[in-house]
């Protein structure tokens, strides 16, 4: 099993792992592009609900949130489980800030955009995600 541990790790030098947190943080905003294009295609999978008191304004939005925190939830987890093994005991550390950072952009970024998009497209599905008052 220690033979195993030494062969997994890439990452074994201060400038190999600036390189890995630079492409951690453009990984961040890709899986929020990614989680976002999931929220918009299940937003326009649920139908409009005619009617007074319409649910389906409130559904599309439970699944922008839901994938949201999914997003934070899985990059954190995938940089956890997946990439901090590859890394050497001594910088592990330095990579759990990272880490942490990362996955807070991949929920500001998702956020962000989604909130760009609903106020964009307003009278469309995805409008739901951020209703303006006057909707």
């Amino acid at each position: 099993m220690h033979l195993f541990n030494l062969i997994m790790i890439t990452v074994k030098s201060p400038k190999q792992l600036d390189a890995l947190d630079i492409q951690t943080y453009i990984f961040a905003a890709v899986a929020s592009l990614l989680f976002l294009l999931i929220a918009a295609a299940i937003a326009s999978m649920i139908k409009f609900e005619g009617g007074s008191k319409p649910s389906d304004p409130g559904k599309r939005r439970l699944w922008f949130w839901v994938l949201g925190i999914l997003s934070f939830a899985t990059f954190f987890l995938y940089n956890m489980f997946a990439v901090a093994p590859t890394i050497a005991p001594n910088l592990q550390s330095k990579f759990m800030t990272t880490n942490i950072i990362s996955s807070v952009i991949t929920l500001i970024v998702y956020i962000a955009l989604g909130f760009t998009l609903s106020k964009i497209m307003r009278t469309k599905k995805i409008g739901n995600w951020f209703p303006s008052k006057s909707n």
